[in-house]
């Protein structure tokens, strides 16, 4: 055998046909360096068929050599199972013990690969891993017992044995439950399934998307959201899927309300509603609306005013909301429903925070500041004053607050003198002005304020526009001063003019 046609030397030496790591012609010794054994005579190859070489992991100090006399199976081995004895068998104890070791790690591999195997009374396993090297051999058939020298002759074979060996030990392998298989859907399916949901969704809800998108600021925008919008919507009527989508929202409780008109207003209005005595039994029904100015000045005006035990307050907020959009929130239709509902004895309203933008009025869009954007909205806060003091009924317009920004804040002042402008051409509405309370003594704005002890507060957001809790209680106490005076009840009136 060539060096090119040697096969694989695998991990361990002495492996079948494999040759040892210092036989003849093969050394890993460096040239010129005498080779540690040197003097001693070399292995000769080894035969490919002989038995010997199956899996010898004892160390190569210990593995057998053959003598140079003797050929290939003409030599005796020395056997390392049970039931070997002299010097040249399981005498040498690490012989055995390597042997032994071998055996402990197949059956250890076999009981991880099939399971557990079966067990006998004792609660051992029914079969010696290594029991089958001591059972007897029949005359004639098979190995002889063991001779005194340790080894077998040439030319024999194994017996088998008499026991279950190998995986038969092992018994039955555990079959596998096998479910109904499950089908994977591609990344593709899961994309157009996720399309498909949203399509649907969107076709059902289409007519209140389309209200949010005309919500919002005209512009070229708007304009080009609507355009992509109009084929959905227009399908959505087609199929009539926008009455599956009214009827699911009717279920769920979130269906359109029963609105009333003016006339259930007047209908209501049987007697003036003020003056009159406030009591505890009688307290003052106070309603206030707005839009997010109103979310904390409006729960810190109802907390102030029905811890006195004389009013049972409401309050009524609408985000992102105004009286230039009614296409987006329609608040004297709102305000028409909650007279017609809460029957209050007086009102509080807070609007602007979101009015300062362009207003859509005959098919026109009026630029915000104009003159007849002015009186546009001058027209539409005067139809939410006639609303409210149908019957009598008190009207306190709050005006908003200075302002961070000072653009803005030149649109909020505008607005503000619109609001005590209309005020005073109707009778029972009064301008409150918040605008010097939430200033500093310089007349600027200010995010930190004294309170009452003199401590420096907190009293604006940081966008600069929105009021803090310590805010909103300022706003509402200056303005329940006004209340309390005008109904009689208590405390000095702080009201003042625009802006």
């Amino acid at each position: 055998m060539t060096r090119g046609d040697r096969p694989y030397e695998g991990e361990y030496p002495g492996q079948m046909g494999m040759p040892f790591d210092d036989e003849p012609g093969r050394s890993s010794r460096e040239p010129g360096r005498p080779h540690r054994d040197a003097g001693r005579p070399q292995r000769p190859e080894p035969d490919p068929d002989d038995d010997l070489f199956v899996w010898d992991l004892r160390p190569r100090r210990e593995q057998p050599r053959r003598p140079a006399d003797r050929e290939a199976g003409d030599w005796p081995v020395p056997e390392s199972g049970a039931g070997a004895t002299g010097s040249g068998s399981c005498g040498e104890r690490d012989a055995c013990r390597t042997r032994e070791a071998l055996d402990l790690r197949q059956a250890r591999e076999a009981l991880e690969r099939f399971g557990e195997p079966p067990r006998g009374a004792g609660g051992r396993p029914s079969h010696d891993s290594r029991g089958h090297r001591t059972a007897g051999y029949a005359a004639g058939g098979g190995r002889p017992p063991r001779g005194t020298a340790g080894g077998y002759e040439a030319g024999e074979e194994w017996a088998e044995p008499e026991g279950p060996h190998g995986p038969e030990a092992v018994g039955p392998l555990p079959e596998r439950h096998k479910g109904p298989r499950r089908r994977r859907r591609s990344a593709g399916a899961v994309l157009l399934a996720m399309l498909l949901g949203f399509f649907v969704a969107g076709l059902l809800d289409a007519w209140n998307i389309k209200r949010e998108v005309e919500a919002r600021p005209y512009g070229a925008l708007r304009t080009l959201q609507l355009a992509l919008l109009a084929p959905m919507t227009g399908l959505s009527g087609l199929v009539h899927a926008d009455d599956l989508g009214t009827a699911v929202a009717d279920a769920l409780g979130r269906g359109e309300e029963e609105h009333h008109t003016i006339a259930d207003v007047k209908k209501k209005a049987k007697k003036p509603l003020w003056p009159r005595a406030i009591t505890a039994k009688k307290p003052l029904r106070l309603y206030i609306a707005g839009d997010s100015m109103d979310q904390v000045f409006g729960s810190s005006l109802v907390n102030l005013s029905e811890a006195t035990g004389l009013v049972k307050a409401k309050n009524d907020y609408k985000v992102s909301s105004g009286l230039t959009r009614p296409d987006f929130y329609d608040w004297p239709q709102r305000l028409v429903d909650q007279i017609v509902d809460y029957r209050p004895d007086a009102a509080v309203v807070l609007f602007g925070a979101n009015d300062a933008q362009n207003v859509l009025y005959d098919g026109r869009i009026l630029k915000v500041g104009t003159k007849e954007w002015q009186e546009v909205y001058a027209q539409r806060v005067g139809e939410v004053m006639d609303i409210l003091t149908e019957g009598e009924r008190r009207v306190y317009w709050v005006g908003q607050p200075i302002m961070k920004d000072f653009g803005y804040r030149q649109r909020i002042a505008m607005m503000n003198h619109i609001y005590a402008a209309e005020a005073k051409k109707r009778e029972g509405v009064t301008f409150v002005s918040t605008w010097k309370v939430m200033a500093n003594d310089k007349g600027s704005y200010a995010e930190y304020l004294e309170d009452e002890n003199g401590d420096q507060v907190l009293v604006r957001a940081p966008d600069g526009i929105h009021l803090s809790r310590a805010g909103g209680d300022r706003m509402a106490r200056h303005v329940f001063d006004v209340i309390e005076k005008d109904w009689g009840m208590s405390g000095p009136t702080s009201s003042g003019s625009a802006p």
